[in-house]
This record gives C-alpha cells, sequence and structure tokens, in this order.
C-alpha cells in the first residue's frame, strides 16, 4: 500500500489543482444557476378539459362531420348538428363552404380552438339528444351530477366528454387526469396531454437523457479539455518532471495517475449535477430514479475518451493549445463519422428494411420503411422493385394481401407517408402474374385506409373511423376481369342486392363526398360496424380466415363481432352490419400500442405491457397472462400453424413461440428461434408458412407447424449497400462511439432497451434500440490503446 501512496498524492494534487481553475468555478456557478432555475419546476394533476391539436386524429373526418351537421338539414336535430351550429360564425362559415363541395383547409389548431369555445356556453347540449350517442361511463356519472356538486373543472371536462360522444372516431384516447407543469406555484400555460405514468416515462426516457447528453456529453466534455490539457505539458517541464522522477515512482503508474487525476474536473462537476438533478426529480417531480446516479462514472468515461487524444498529443508537442487543437479535430472527426453514419442509416439501410410480408401461390411480396414494395424474383434471386422505396418519398404503400395464388391487392396513397388521409381519393390496386406484376386499379377505398385483410371470399379495408368490405369477385368486375363462371356472378350479383353494395349516391353528390370525408364505405364496399362501436386509439383488428369472427381492440375495450344473419353458416357480406356479441374491458393503464392476434378459440392481445394477456376468443374472458422477459417489449404477434400457437416479436429483435400445452390453460413462451435482427414476421395460412424478415431484406420461410427452415431469400447487396458494410461498417467500429453512448445514458435512466418512433396505426412497432454495450466497449478499447501507446511512449522517451 505504501508504494501507491506517491500516485495516490498526485491524484490528490490533481483534485487540488483542479480546484484552483477560474473555469471549475465558472462551471461550478454555471451548474447551481441551471439547478437553482430548475428547483421550482413542479407539477399537478387535473382533469383534461380543453382540446389541443393533437387531441385530433381524424381531421378530415371531423370537418365532414361539421360541415354535414351545417349543411345537411336532416343533422340540425342531431348531436353533431347542434355542435356544429354552436361554433363561432367564421368556422361556421368556412364549414358551409367546406358542405358546398369547396376545398377549405383548416388547421387542426383551429379546429381544437373553436371547439374549447364551447365550453363557456352550453345551450348547444340537449339531454334527450345525447341519449342516442355511445357515452363513457365517465360521461354518464357526471351527467347524474347536480348543479351543487360539479366544480368548473369537472363542467368543462363534461362538456369535453359530450363532444367526444357527440362526434365518434375523431379523438385521440386520452386519460381522465392530465398533468400540468408548474413554476413558482404557477401553471405553465401549455398543459400535457398525458397522464402520470407516461410523464414519468416522458422524464425519463427522453427529458432527463437530453439534459445529460448536452451538459455532459459537450459542454463539461470541451470545458474539460481547457482546463485540463496543460497537465501534461506542465508535467513534462524540466524541474517539474525531474522532481517527480526523484522519486521511487514508475514512468507509466506516474503518466496514469495524471491521467486520472485529471478527469477530477469532470468528476466534480458531474457529481454535483447529477446529484442536483436526482433531488429535484425526486422533491419536486416524485421521481425517485436511483438509475439517474449511474450516469457519474459513465459522463466521466465520456471524458476519458477525449482526455487520452489530449494525454497523447500533450506528451508528443508538449503544448496546451496543440493537445486542445488536436483533441477538437478529433471530436470534428466523430461528429463526421456520426453524420455519415447516420446518412446511411436513414437513407440506405432503414428504406430497404422489410417490414410487411405476404405470399401469393410460390409468390413472395414485401412492403419497406421506405414505402417500397417488392416481388422476389426467382431466377435472379434479388427483389424486384414493383414500387421503389425511398428515403425522403410522400407516398405510402399499404401492406399486400394476397385474394388467389396469383393475385394481390395493395393501395398507393399519394401524400399518405405521415397523413393517412393523403391527397385525395386512392383506388385498390390489383397485380396478377399475367400482367407482369403490373398495377390496375379497381375499387376506389373508403378514404384514410390503412389496412387491407383478406378471407375466403372478401376483402376488408380498415381505416381510423371504421371497417368496410368487398367480396373478391367485386375487386375482380371492376378492374374488367371476366368472371370464372356464371354461377359465380350470379351469387356475387345476389349478395351485392342483398347486401346494399351499390346503392351509394352519386360520385358528383356533396353528400357523398362528406360521407366520403368521413370514412364512410365507397361505391362497392359496404360498412359492417354497428353505430355504436367506435374505432379509437390504440386500436387492432383480427379477422378468422373464415370471415365470421372479428376482434376489435379500440382504447381499452375489446369486442368480438358477427355478421348479422339469420343463416346457420353467417356469410360475411350479407348483411348491412355486424353485431357485437361479447365484450371485455381491459383493467389497465391506456395503453400506447395493441396487437391482436386470433386462433380458434383464443385471443392474444400483446400491448406495451410487460406480459401478453390470452382471452376466451368466444367470450372474451381473460384466461391467463404470461409474462415477457425483462426490459422487453412487443413489437409485433401473429397466430400460426394448429389452434393454440402464436409468434411475438420482440424489441431484442428475436422471435419466440407461445404455446399453449394440451389439455390446459398453461401458456409457455419459448426461447428465441435462431434468426437474429428480426424487423417483422407474418404468416400465410394457405401454405401454413412462417415467414421472419431480418437483416434488413433477408427472408427467411419456415414450416408454420414445426418451425423448420424450408426456404431462405438472400438477395445479393446493391452498390450503396456493399459500401455501408465494407467500408462505412468497419469504419464505425474502429471510431469510439462516443455520441452513441448518449443511447447508454438513456437506457440507464428510463430503464428501457429501446424507444417507439413511427407507428403505423395497424402496422408493426418501429422501435429505435439503444446501442448500450457496443460504445462503452468501443470507446474502452480506444482508451485503452491510446493509454497504452502513451505509457510506451512516455517510459521510452527521454524528456
Amino acid at each position: 500500500m505504501r508504494r501507491l501512496w506517491p500516485y495516490i498524492a498526485i491524484i490528490l494534487d490533481s483534485f487540488h489543482a483542479a480546484l484552483s481553475s477560474r473555469i471549475l468555478w465558472v462551471a461550478f456557478i454555471a451548474i447551481w444557476i441551471l439547478l437553482g432555475a430548475l428547483a421550482p419546476i413542479g407539477y399537478r394533476e387535473d382533469f383534461t378539459t380543453t382540446f389541443r391539436d393533437r387531441d385530433i386524429d381524424n381531421g378530415g373526418r371531423l370537418k365532414a362531420m361539421l360541415a354535414a351537421g351545417i349543411t345537411d338539414p336532416s343533422k340540425a336535430d342531431t348531436p353533431v348538428g347542434k355542435i356544429a351550429n354552436g361554433l363561432p360564425e367564421d368556422v361556421k362559415r368556412e364549414l358551409r363552404q367546406i358542405g358546398q363541395g369547396e376545398d377549405v383547409r383548416f388547421y387542426f389548431t383551429t379546429l381544437a380552438d373553436s371547439l374549447n369555445s364551447l365550453f363557456e356556453d352550453e345551450s348547444w347540449y340537449d339531454a334527450e339528444l345525447w341519449k342516442s350517442t355511445a357515452r363513457l361511463r365517465e360521461l354518464r356519472e357526471l351527467d347524474e351530477l347536480g348543479p351543487d356538486q360539479i366544480d368548473e373543472t369537472l363542467r368543462k371536462r363534461r362538456a369535453r366528454l359530450r363532444i367526444e360522444a357527440a362526434i365518434p372516431g375523431v379523438f385521440e384516447s386520452r386519460s381522465a387526469r392530465s398533468i400540468m407543469l408548474t413554476y413558482l406555484g404557477i401553471d405553465f400555460p401549455a398543459r400535457f396531454a398525458v397522464d402520470k405514468t407516461q410523464f414519468l416515462i416522458l422524464l425519463n426516457q427522453i427529458v432527463v437523457p437530453t439534459i445529460i447528453n448536452w451538459l455532459l456529453g459537450f459542454i463539461l466534455v470541451f470545458l474539460g479539455i481547457l482546463v485540463t490539457a496543460s497537465i501534461i505539458p506542465d508535467m513534462l517541464q524540466p524541474g517539474s518532471l525531474h522532481l517527480l522522477l526523484s522519486k521511487p515512482v514508475s514512468r507509466w503508474l506516474l503518466l496514469l495517475s495524471k491521467f486520472v487525476g485529471g478527469c477530477a474536473f469532470v468528476f466534480l462537476c458531474v457529481i454535483q449535477l447529477i446529484i442536483g438533478l436526482y433531488l429535484i426529480a425526486g422533491l419536486r417531480l416524485d421521481v425517485w430514479n436511483a438509475r439517474l446516479l449511474l450516469c457519474i462514472p459513465v459522463s466521466v468515461f465520456v471524458f476519458a475518451v477525449f482526455y487520452s487524444v489530449s494525454t497523447l498529443a500533450g506528451l508528443r508537442f508538449r503544448s496546451p493549445i496543440l493537445a486542445i487543437g488536436i483533441t477538437c479535430m478529433f471530436g470534428a472527426y466523430l461528429v463526421v463519422v456520426g453524420m455519415i453514419g447516420g446518412f446511411f442509416d436513414g437513407f440506405v439501410t432503414r428504406p430497404s428494411t422489410i417490414n410487411q410480408m405476404t405470399i401469393a401461390g410460390d409468390e413472395v411480396f414485401a412492403t419497406t420503411r421506405g414505402e417500397g414494395l417488392l416481388r422476389w424474383d426467382v431466377k435472379t434471386e434479388q427483389w424486384d422493385e414493383i414500387y421503389e422505396s425511398e428515403a425522403l418519398g410522400r407516398n405510402r404503400v399499404l401492406a399486400p394481401v394476397a385474394i388467389d395464388d396469383s393475385t394481390i391487392v395493395t393501395a398507393v396513397v399519394r401524400g399518405g407517408r405521415f397523413n393517412p388521409f393523403g391527397l385525395g381519393g386512392f383506388d385498390l390496386l390489383v397485380l396478377d402474374e399475367a400482367n407482369q406484376w403490373r398495377a390496375q386499379p379497381s375499387l376506389r377505398l373508403p378514404t384514410a385506409t390503412q389496412q387491407l385483410a383478406t378471407t375466403t371470399s372478401e376483402v376488408f379495408a380498415i381505416n381510423s373511423s371504421g371497417i368496410a368490405v368487398t367480396s373478391k369477385q367485386q375487386v375482380r368486375k371492376a378492374m374488367g376481369e371476366p368472371s370464372y363462371s356464371k354461377e359465380v356472378d350470379d351469387d356475387s350479383a345476389a349478395a351485392t342486392s342483398a347486401s346494399g353494395m351499390s346503392s351509394a349516391p352519386p360520385q358528383n353528390s356533396w353528400l357523398q363526398k362528406l360521407a366520403s370525408m368521413m370514412g364512410a364505405a365507397t361505391e362497392g364496399f359496404q360498412d359492417i360496424l354497428p353505430s355504436d362501436v367506435l374505432l379509437t386509439p390504440p386500436r387492432s383488428v383480427g379477422i378468422n380466415a373464415s370471415g365470421d369472427t372479428m376482434v376489435l381492440f379500440s382504447g381499452k375495450q375489446l369486442s368480438r363481432l358477427q355478421p348479422t344473419t339469420d343463416s346457420t353458416t353467417p356469410k360475411l357480406g350479407s348483411s348491412a352490419a355486424w353485431k357485437v356479441v361479447a365484450t371485455h374491458t381491459i383493467d389497465a393503464s391506456l395503453p400506447r400500442f395493441a396487437f391482436l392476434a386470433l386462433s380458434r378459440d383464443s385471443v392474444l392481445l400483446a400491448s406495451d405491457a410487460d406480459s401478453l394477456q390470452i382471452f376466451d376468443r368466444d367470450t372474451l374472458t381473460p384466461t391467463v397472462s404470461v409474462p415477457l422477459p425483462d426490459r422487453l417489449s412487443v413489437v409485433s404477434s401473429i397466430a400460426i400453424g394448429d389452434d393454440s400457437r402464436f409468434v411475438v416479436l420482440t424489441s431484442d429483435q428475436r422471435c419466440r413461440a407461445l404455446t399453449r400445452e394440451s389439455d390446459s390453460q398453461k401458456w409457455t413462451l419459448s426461447d428465441p428461434l435462431p434468426q437474429t435482427n428480426i424487423d417483422a414476421i407474418a404468416t400465410d395460412k394457405r401454405s401454413s408458412t412462417l415467414m421472419i424478415a431480418h437483416h434488413i431484406d433477408q427472408v427467411d420461410l419456415l414450416d408454420a407447424e414445426t418451425l423448420t427452415l424450408h426456404r431462405t431469400l438472400r438477395p445479393q447487396l446493391s452498390t450503396w449497400r456493399q459500401i455501408d458494410r465494407f467500408v462505412i461498417g468497419p469504419l464505425r467500429s474502429i471510431t469510439p462511439q462516443t455520441s452513441e453512448l448518449g443511447g447508454t445514458i438513456a437506457a440507464i435512466v428510463s430503464g428501457e432497451s429501446s424507444f417507439e418512433i413511427n407507428r403505423d396505426e395497424f402496422g408493426p412497432v418501429e422501435l429505435v434500440r439503444y446501442k448500450i454495450l457496443e460504445p462503452v466497449l468501443s470507446c474502452t478499447l480506444f482508451i485503452a490503446v491510446l493509454l497504452t501507446t502513451s505509457c510506451v511512449y512516455f517510459s521510452r522517451r527521454d524528456f
């Protein structure tokens, strides 16, 4: 131990030197001012009352319903008509223009503000009219309160719920209570439309990591280099170095001691900032997150990467100015490499990543995150681009579905990549082998269609507010394809006549235009949801292969529907609507997303919860809850093979099979399948095939019963992909990934391994996975190499 005292003394001397630095005290004062400015921040929970622009999920439907309420005489004495006629005059004038067929654009903020104006005067409300609306239990309870039992906040909350009940399928599902930030006890002007649980996730996963990344990963590192750049050159001064070497010390341990001591500056700053943020988050926001304290060693570690460069430069050139300059150049190099890597990620890798798949006979089709449509060409063993993937494209391609062994249907929504309504109506596109997979337009799809689904004889169009259906025969007829047989034609015509599919008003009718804006069925399609069934986020739809059962998840409500028919064997499309035969409300907070998968007797509900929920398909009674492995979440889920098996894709990019044991309600989640870096999963029940897309655009086809591999699709790399793999990839590997240490910090603070972005309404969740260990290992290796080089140079050089 005595042999270490000289080195400990050198480290302590570095702390004393750091404390004597004026820059350190300037940093201290800046940190104290920042913490003092953050200390008065607080929060309180209040009822969610006023509308915000982000509360509007379906703006086109909202405009159309309000316009119809003003211009359609039959809507005047309905709840939506009362609301529309109670809006400000300038808004009503523009709604009349919409009702007359003019193209008038509303900002969501304008619509939200106009609805908020109704809170002050509730003369638009009629209790008798509102009895016909689908009212939540909360609204029914508020309606039962007397005038002396309801305060101003509850009155506004009740008014909001009345508006939501009168205009269904328009607004995002929001918690009854939301967060209001305060400063010195005064409310912020903006209200967060999130509950406390979501607020804590936002704080831990975004706000705190962002503050730490900027303050510790940029500002303090730069200040630290300014202060410590002179330590090594000063040590090399003849008098100073000779005095140190006159002691019984090793040269390389002397250098390492100086290096550790140089980290004192950042350590003294970081420990104050992190502990201060920890106390503020706990005392003011009730977030006692002990993981925040782990950011102290990580932040010092980030500084050590840059200081190792400064140390070597100081040894070689003995100049603090050159050490600072070389370290800044190194930082610029890291920024450039990070930008190049981000460019290839955003413009090369991500657009080519498969996110949906389907099979038609022997043909395999896929869509990409760049909104491209691909077909696997067996002869060339390459993906043939039917629609090109684009990183910055505006169009949206719906995931294709097969209607027979040689035909698929899809749609291209112009301008629909970030807006489900796009730039107007769009057609169902039919692609078949006979036409060399060239798209041919068929029926006009309902507005804002986001998902297509097929059963034995029908095609479903699912949008944000409803579900419409048509027959496959109608799809073929609309594209001019001859009927397969007169018998089929007659049956199809009879079914169409019975279902009223051809009873749509003329296309040039302004009422038809408003109905189209509201997502109503277009000519050839038939709306099937009952009027009291709403699709509110998060939503998911599951339909069995025979087409006689549908399960919906909307908000927190799980519903099972069947066709309304007197037949003992219901046929889809034989009636004007379906009926709800079973419901279940989940006893949990509102999930951020959800997926349904149906087997013959079970329903799998996968959401952002830490377990998978299994329900009886007939009664929707919860049967079992299967926990997920630690810190994993579900990205997608499907039913495969027999009647008691599902496959789930989790956030670690692995697939696991969920299987029920014979004659029991015990479900088991298997170990991961061999495939890694999985981006999407799908199943084809006709061929009993499980499709797994991994490593961007590779696909494995497995037997759904045995999960054995029977076919692989391995395309050759394009030129840009080759550059990414063989040039950019190695360059990023040998470069210390300091910028990606921000992901390590975010993972530490939030306790999550990923976060959700670009959620498709009915598609798989796209997750950004934090790189936790990779940047730590690359930076550790870099520090070790540079310090070893510095120690060898210092030991062998005669100073």
